[in-house]
């Protein structure tokens, strides 16, 4: 009788211990769910907090091409402001932008103008080669290796969780993965390139760095460039840019006006628009990338993107 009584209770001691590990379960999944579902919600309302900043800055670029706007008609996105931000309650966003001419496009730069890049960014010559092949490499078609580069082989040797696709580059910050880019340089090149834009450069708003990349120039040519902005020079042709240049500094940029003048533009025509939104007390946040070009008084987005 005492042992049917100990286990009776036996029993019931493991039934309420049952009970509540299935009450705990039960209770995780339904947090769980109900984390989810809120997650789910603050995504929704910061991808259209990051759209409406996308709408924000088109509002804006639409605005300046007004035709009241006669002290900017030459090149009237380059001098209105590029930032601004709002809070919509459920959600808050902030845009800026910049001249898509402003950076190099990396699917577009060739070999040269990527060296010439990281070597204005602070790198050696060799260090400048090597990084130019080693992205080539990953950006390329083909498993063929350049003299300095490296393909998918060498990445698997070296146990890289990342390889190659062999592709265009899809987003600047997957080089991340490329195989030993020089540190420093590279901190200083990334933000300076980009994708999806036209490959042009724009003297009156790229950076030294950027000039520097050109066929023709060097970093003593880029600023000299940046210099004569700052002083109030703005270019509106190939002949402009010349004679902005000290007599000296002509000669080089001359004899790459055939190269130059397939890759320079003078006004901006087209602007890279990222607006990132937050949810106030969530973790979420959704980063828009959109560009906007003009044609005329017309404005279109060419394409958008969110992550």
């Amino acid at each position: 009788m005492k042992r049917r009584r100990g286990f009776a209770l036996l029993a019931g001691v493991w039934l309420m211990v049952a009970i509540a590990a299935v009450g705990l379960e039960v209770s995780w999944l339904a947090r769980t769910r109900r984390l989810i579902v809120a997650n789910a919600l603050d995504q929704t309302r910061a991808r259209a907090a990051a759209t409406a900043g996308l709408e924000h800055a088109r509002a804006r670029l639409v605005g300046a091409l007004a035709p009241a706007r006669d002290d900017a008609l030459a090149d009237p996105w380059r001098w209105i402001s590029g930032a601004d931000s709002a809070d919509l309650g459920v959600a808050q966003y902030a845009f800026g932008w910049r001249d898509d001419a402003a950076a190099l496009d990396v699917n577009r730069a060739d070999e040269p103008m990527l060296a010439r890049l990281f070597q204005a960014c602070g790198a050696d010559a060799m260090e400048g080669t090597q990084a130019a092949q080693r992205i080539a490499d990953w950006r390329d078609g083909d498993r063929l290796r350049r003299a300095h580069g490296m393909e998918r082989d060498d990445y698997l040797a070296l146990g890289a969780r990342v390889l190659p696709p062999d592709a265009p580059v899809r987003a600047v910050a997957e080089l991340d993965d490329v195989a030993d880019l020089p540190v420093r340089a590279w901190a200083c090149v990334r933000p300076l390139l980009e994708v999806g834009g036209a490959g042009l450069v724009n003297p009156n708003t790229a950076p030294a760095e950027v000039l520097a990349a050109l066929p023709g120039f060097t970093t003593t040519t880029a600023h000299a460039v940046v210099q004569a902005r700052q002083a109030g020079a703005s270019v509106r042709s190939f002949p402009e840019l010349l004679a902005a240049l000290p007599p000296a500094l002509r000669g080089d940029v001359g004899r790459r006006s055939a190269d130059l003048q397939d890759l320079l533009v003078y006004q901006t025509g087209a602007v890279r628009v990222t607006s990132v939104a937050r949810v106030p007390g969530s973790p979420v946040q959704v980063r828009a990338e959109a560009l906007v070009r003009r044609n005329g008084g017309t404005v279109f987005v060419e394409w958008q993107e969110f992550r």
